[in-house]
């Protein structure tokens, strides 16, 4: 079997049609081939990389899709990969092409120097295989728009009408996400007017809607902004339902007004539903706690590509001090090891690898690992994932391995 990227536009195609096998959803050739003779070409930027598993006879069984963008780590910009698709052919399943295209990738994302591999999963089961598990869960939050009674607006409101206002939204938006994880450092092209009031492209699940802005500030200039389809309710277009899919504030009390503004519009709403990625529990928040519905999904996994690099860029305690860690990666072998960090000021001074495992002060896998890192748990959950052993040197571990936010769209 050969691995190897894929750079024409034939392949480009013939990966589309193994994806469109594999996850029944169709496939239209002559779009497909349009669509990537017109990237080959040039014509249409290219923003994805494929590679492709080949049997002797240069057929492709498998065929994995990525994408690369910037991403906040602890104050840090670093790179990050983003599985997209991955499949292989119903007739040559179970042969372990996957895996073993899988473990390439990975290395060549590692070799470049991406910190984090992430991606959306069918099954959590079939990607922990891969050394991934869940870095960042998000919360949609319906409640009766009448429970937001509470709340009011004091600041002014516009509507986003023109290009003009995109600089403002850029701002407020890259100011939000100094502070949380995962967050994307978003291009130019993100920063579009499209018109009829809308910014940037839809979300998969609003493409078809109108999309709403607001900016809402005081006398000290622009404090939020929040943006919003209309679904219809169960009496047709009369009444219905607002679904928030962007909600950027400074502040508490940019939040509060936002909910001022939301609550007045009442007349028309039935509920609101927040599907914005957050630690706002709105349940805590407002009258009646058992009014909110609140479900889980647009779960996103990832894992560590690179130990060391990681633990040099995140945020250490202040101080000086150090701890030594027993990583074990079943799947990307070289990153298993013991890894001593050496820290001051809220800095990695350097990282060593060497040693034995009762040298350890924590033992734990790539998954818990990379859970920690993130953010996504503190190290008074981690100790009871399957695995983790918490040795000693609890205080500096516990203030290395804290909860953080998360903003992973």
């Amino acid at each position: 079997m050969e691995i190897r990227k894929l750079d024409r536009w034939e392949e480009w195609m013939e990966s589309d049609r193994i994806i469109g096998t594999a996850f029944l959803h169709g496939w239209d050739e002559k779009k497909s081939e349009e669509t990537f003779k017109k990237q080959a070409s040039g014509e249409e930027e290219r923003n994805e990389e494929a590679w492709g598993v080949f049997d002797e006879e240069g057929i492709m069984h498998t065929s994995f899709v990525t994408s690369t963008r910037k991403v906040m780590f602890d104050g840090n910009i670093i790179p990050l990969s983003e599985v997209n698709m991955v499949a292989s052919l119903p007739e040559y399943c179970n042969g372990g092409n996957v895996r073993r295209l899988m473990a390439a990738v990975l290395r060549d994302f590692r070799a470049r120097g991406d910190v984090f591999a992430v991606l959306h999963p069918f099954s959590f089961a079939f990607y922990r295989k891969f050394g991934f598990d869940l870095i960042s869960k998000g919360m949609t939050q319906k409640l009766p728009v009448g429970e937001l009674k509470n709340f009011s607006l004091s600041y002014d409101v516009r509507q986003v009408r023109s290009e003009k206002e995109l600089a403002s939204l850029r701002r407020m938006y890259e100011a939000y996400i100094q502070t949380r994880n995962l967050a994307d450092l978003r291009s130019d092209k993100d920063w579009v007017y499209r018109g009829n009031g809308e910014v940037g492209q839809a979300d998969w699940f609003s493409r078809d809607k109108q999309s709403y802005t607001y900016i809402f500030s005081d006398e000290t200039g622009d404090r939020a902004y929040l943006k919003f389809v209309y679904d219809f309710g169960p009496e047709g277009p009369f009444t219905g339902d607002m679904r928030i899919t962007e909600l950027i504030y400074d502040s508490p009390e940019a939040f509060k007004n936002v909910m001022g503004f939301v609550y007045g519009m009442r007349a028309k709403l039935i509920n609101v539903i927040i599907s914005v990625p957050d630690h706002i529990d709105l349940s805590v928040l407002i009258s009646e706690c058992d009014h909110v519905e609140q479900t889980l999904g647009g779960h996103l996994m990832g894992r560590v590509l690179d130990p060391e690099k990681v633990l040099t860029l995140m945020k250490q305690p202040e101080g000086k001090g150090s701890y030594t860690l027993c990583l074990k990666d079943d799947f990307l072998e070289e990153n298993s090891g013991i890894f001593t960090v050496n820290y001051q000021d809220g800095k990695t001074v350097d990282v060593s690898k060497g040693g034995t495992e009762k040298e350890a002060d924590l033992v734990l896998d790539i998954r818990t690992f990379s859970q920690l890192c993130a953010g996504l748990l503190s190290l008074d959950q981690a100790v009871y994932r399957e695995g983790t052993v918490l040795c000693k040197n609890q205080e500096t571990l516990t203030q290395v391995f804290q909860k953080k936010l998360i903003y992973a769209s």
